[in-house]
């Protein structure tokens, strides 16, 4: 049976992308069920085998010929035809934005045409993008306008925790107006499919409020009294399993103690803050990061995207120690999701 392939783009290469697909893919076993393609350049993944001390043998695939049927071992589509003389590392460069964007973006197509099972990214720089002259808020607005998405939300998923999103990349002071009846009705709906994807079986879900104690019934907001509960009770009606509007500093332990299988936050750092404090760690003795899960997976496209969920740490580029773990889950996620490999759940 022929494997899957599974594209991997470098996202920013003078951040720490490189290395930890270096790092990932530098054991034979880690890709025993699908074909990796990386989509960046040859002289980083080279620069990143030199800071991580690992490497492992690939075949050049030429962006200027047709993409191949099936790949054996790993791919690299090298494509530098953004990048000039010197290669940037650890700073915001306008070149890197540009590669970063490119090659997502000849990824997306390949996805699209389904030439490649799903797509795994590493991280890019919001503001190298922007430099670029491509102004996208970051990897989720443009896998939305590509695909000609309409609704979609950001899912963090590690292990047993998962967490999506209402509204993410946009101002705190313009949530308020972005939480409609229709949209979080949507966001329940996508979830529950993802779910039911991931795990077999149909989800409970956790449905968070927007203000302190749940608005305490129109005392600290109406959100929930106009948006949120009525979303909930249509989407019961829908045949959902969802609960709420819950406070959102009691609902998560209860999601984590496995009370439900997923959490609804209304906005980027309800979800975020509560996930990464479970599943990231800090070094207190190095004052470094240690170990750092988690996914990003964007939901209601019509093709599987997972990611890395972190940023380009510009600060541990080319030091080697940046670590691969989140990408080694998100690819695992990829695999989950295009029926490649079962549940573990």
């Amino acid at each position: 049976m022929t494997k899957p392939i599974i594209a991997i783009t470098m996202g920013d290469p003078a951040g720490i992308g490189p290395e930890i697909i270096a790092k990932a893919l530098a054991k034979p076993e880690t890709y025993a069920t699908f074909s990796p393609v990386i989509f960046g350049s040859e002289r980083a993944l080279l620069r990143a085998f030199g800071f991580t001390g690992v490497s492992f043998p690939y075949e050049n695939l030429d962006p200027k010929k047709s993409f191949p049927t099936t790949v054996s071992g790993i791919g690299l589509w090298n494509d530098e035809s953004q990048l000039g003389k010197t290669l940037a590392l650890g700073e915001v460069d306008a070149a890197c934005g540009a590669s970063a964007f490119v090659w997502l973006d000849t990824a997306i197509q390949l996805a699209k045409e389904k030439k490649v099972a799903a797509i795994a990214t590493a991280p890019l720089n919001k503001e190298a993008l922007n430099n670029a002259g491509y102004h996208y808020a970051g990897h989720t607005e443009i896998l939305a306008e590509k695909t000609g998405t309409a609704e979609y939300t950001l899912m963090l998923i590690a292990g047993a925790f998962r967490v999506t999103h209402v509204t993410c990349h946009v101002a705190l002071r313009d949530v308020s107006s972005l939480l409609t009846r229709k949209r979080i009705l949507s966001t329940i709906r996508i979830f529950n499919q993802a779910l039911t994807r991931l795990d077999g079986r149909p989800p409970r879900i956790a449905v968070c409020a927007f203000n302190p104690h749940a608005g305490e019934a129109g005392l600290f907001g109406s959100e929930e009294i106009q948006a949120i509960r009525p979303a909930i009770e249509q989407a019961i009606q829908e045949g959902i399993t969802a609960e709420g509007p819950f406070p959102s500093d009691s609902i998560f332990p209860q999601l984590v103690g496995g009370r439900y299988d997923g959490a609804i936050a209304m906005y980027h750092d309800q979800g975020h803050i509560a996930f990464k404090m479970a599943n990231f760690a800090f070094d207190p003795v190095k004052k470094e990061w240690d170990t750092v899960t988690g996914v990003n997976v964007t939901l209601g496209l019509p093709i599987i995207r997972t990611s890395v969920d972190h940023g380009t740490a510009f600060d541990l580029a080319g030091t080697g120690k940046a670590s691969e773990r989140s990408l080694l889950d998100a690819i695992e996620v990829a695999l989950r999701l295009t029926g490649s490999v079962e549940s573990n759940r």
